[in-house]
């Protein structure tokens, strides 16, 4: 289990959350198998016990939506 910062709640949109993964060790078939507000949930392969690094990224809520860069003919 990965537990959230508790302001992710108010902070980070869930449905934007990526979780990126990277087995210690040896490959380990790790999957997301649930997350809500609180928690990212992983399951590996035979129930074999987890040891990674992650890294967590969402969009945040209190800020407005990046916009990319026009291309402006010159």
């Amino acid at each position: 289990v990965i537990r959230l910062p508790y302001y992710w709640k108010d902070l980070v949109n869930i449905d934007t959350i990526s979780v990126q993964l990277q087995p210690i060790g040896a490959h380990q078939d790790i999957i997301i198998k649930r997350w809500d507000e609180e928690k990212i949930y992983l399951q590996a392969k035979g129930g074999m016990p987890i040891d990674c690094y992650y890294l967590l990224i969402g969009e945040r809520l209190d800020i407005p939506d990046l916009k990319a860069e026009e291309q402006i003919d010159s």
